[in-house]
């Protein structure tokens, strides 16, 4: 078997961290099936799919022939009409891209928290003007009863959830009340095959709407 490329893991790190690591698993699996097959593949989720559960996901999914989740972001539009002001906690930039187009006139802010080393002036300068960045020390200022708060889930399994540490850091009691609406947007799918490191468990009862 071929040897995968030198350092493969700090690329995907620094991809997991300014795309998502759902975006950036779904780039690699078809970037490195495009130059070495399902052989290519199946090495990529053998070497790394313990370290990054989602990558495993992905590209056991890319190895099935299945593609990834629609980005399709009707209902989030849905739970979106009305507000002035969305919050996301959270990268995913196959399903931000999708989303973010279709937001006229909403002001977007994205908490700039990562588990990855993230260069976030070069991210938000990519989602585009009307998107600026907001910190945990201050992203409650943007609540309110026009404000929606969302964050991308990574699986469900009955009423249990997939999340990036950074929600844990954002939701409590007290925003609960203070945002109209919380998005819990999936971009999986369906439970995880290995155990999702990186990622906490919570229950969807946290979210007012599920995606």
């Amino acid at each position: 078997m071929n040897a995968l490329p030198g350092g493969l893991e700090q690329s995907f790190r620094l991809a997991a961290g300014e795309l998502g690591m759902c975006t950036a698993s779904w780039l690699f699996a078809r970037e490195l099936g495009a130059a070495g097959g399902a052989a290519a593949v199946s090495q990529l989720r053998d070497e790394l799919g313990r370290m990054f559960p989602v990558l495993h996901f992905v590209t056991s999914r890319w190895l099935e022939q299945k593609e990834p989740l629609p980005p399709a972001p009707d209902r989030v539009l849905e739970a979106c009409a009305g507000a002035d002001q969305l919050v996301v906690v959270g990268l995913e930039a196959m399903y931000l891209d999708a989303l973010l187009g279709r937001l006229p006139g909403l002001r977007v802010s994205v908490l700039t928290e990562s588990p990855f080393k993230v260069d976030w002036r070069r991210v938000l300068a990519n989602l585009g003007s009307n998107v600026t960045g907001t910190e945990l020390s201050s992203f409650q200022r943007l609540a309110g009863r026009r404000s929606v708060l969302l964050t991308f889930l990574y699986g469900r399994q009955g009423n249990v959830t997939h999340i990036t540490p950074a929600w844990l850091r954002v939701m409590g009691p007290d925003v609960r009340t203070q945002f109209r609406t919380i998005i819990g947007w999936d971009v999986l799918g369906d439970r995880m095959d290995v155990y999702p490191r990186w990622l906490f468990g919570i229950s969807t009862e946290d979210f007012t709407h599920l995606v």
